[in-house]
């Protein structure tokens, strides 16, 4: 996979909820800084965005794009295995101590982060004794890692062996240099451009928490996820992002959900002229007939991913594009776990009203 289709991803700031159904919110610069580098979706972003990424991207020496592309191989989601690191993080919670804290943290327990050791995705499907021996370097729990994490995944599978092949040292040393080049070269001038972004988003969604059910306010921070309580989960931390835009990126630490998910349209200054990206998106998923069809189909009642590919006769992968594209407009709601979708019906009637604001607006 070419290095370009990397760049970029991006995460941070926080809302937390526990068991109990309080929330509680931190805005930290550190989770939008660590996932700037990689993305591979190019569908669904907007001109002015890909401008963005392209202008922070040449930012980035030559040097710097390769030891990346290196490091994760063709597996983006190996930046996600760092959220632990970054939620341990002790205050001010800014780049410098995020690297700091991995500095002092033993080379075995960065590979521990790197191989998903604290996350339950990955314990469900290996013992958690495998993934420790198999970081200790025993040749036969690395075979039992490999033979029962995630074998349909060729991108972890093959990082994995990348990560077999390195010692522990050798391993959290260029990880540290990635690091530090990402934030001198690119991270340094973007961060106070997104850092009030983040802290608006949050400062809304603070707001929205005195009217909302949890399930409610994950729906509308992450523009239609619909989110199922689980025992196993004891907190929920929702992280804005401004990189990540439209997309969302669920994820898991020990006991805590995660939802990295983009910051809502009005948290971006933009110019009056132009129109807002949400008004843009909503448009272009409507502007197609056959994403119109699924729409009316949704009117009377939830759909599978598979039920609606058997419907329109049309490729498994074709079908998610439509969907994707509806659900980051914010039309559908889908159900990750079981890849089910739903109408968010009361969106609609936002359609005419952001099109009549963009046009009476000031310019």
């Amino acid at each position: 996979m070419p290095v370009s289709e990397h760049l970029d991803k991006a995460t941070k700031s926080l809302l937390y909820l526990s068991c109990t159904k309080v929330i509680e919110f931190m805005t930290c610069r550190i989770y939008d800084f660590h996932r700037i580098p990689l993305l591979r979706e190019t569908y669904g972003r907007t001109e002015s965005a890909w401008s963005w990424f392209n202008a922070v991207r040449a930012k980035a020496s030559p040097e710097l794009l390769t030891a990346i592309d290196q490091f994760g191989l063709n597996y983006c989601g190996i930046w996600e295995h760092l959220f632990g690191l970054a939620y341990d993080c002790l205050p001010p919670r800014d780049v410098l101590s995020l690297i700091a804290h991995i500095e002092a943290l033993d080379p075995f327990e960065v590979r521990l982060h790197l191989f998903g050791y604290y996350q339950r995705s990955f314990r469900r499907t290996t013992p958690l004794d495998i993934i420790l021996q198999a970081a200790e370097d025993d040749q036969e729990a690395q075979r039992q890692f490999l033979k029962t994490s995630f074998r349909d995944d060729a991108d972890w599978q093959e990082v994995l062996r990348h990560f077999f092949s390195m010692d522990a040292r050798t391993t959290k040393t260029m990880l540290l240099d990635i690091l530090r080049g990402w934030y001198d070269q690119v991270f340094r001038d973007q961060e106070q451009q997104i850092l009030p972004i983040l802290e608006r988003d949050a400062e809304a969604k603070r707001a929205l928490k005195q009217t909302m059910t949890v399930e409610r306010l994950v729906e509308t921070a992450t523009n239609g996820l619909e989110y199922v309580p689980e025992p196993a989960f004891r907190k929920v931390l929702l992280i804005p992002s401004y990189v990540i835009r439209p997309w969302n990126e669920p994820s898991e630490y020990q006991d805590i959900k995660i939802f990295c998910y983009p910051v809502a349209d009005e948290s971006v200054v933009e110019d009056g002229n132009v129109p807002p990206v949400r008004l843009v998106r909503l448009y272009k998923a409507l502007a197609d007939e056959r994403r119109l069809r699924i729409l009316k189909m949704l009117m009377t009642r939830s759909y599978s991913l598979q039920e609606l590919t058997d419907e329109f006769g049309i490729a498994k992968s074709t079908m998610h594009h439509h969907l994707a594209t509806l659900r980051t407009a914010g039309l559908v709601r889908a159900r990750p776990d079981d890849k089910v979708y739903s109408l968010r019906q009361g969106m609609f009637s936002e359609v005419s009203e952001l099109l009549n604001k963009y046009l009476k607006g000031k310019s």
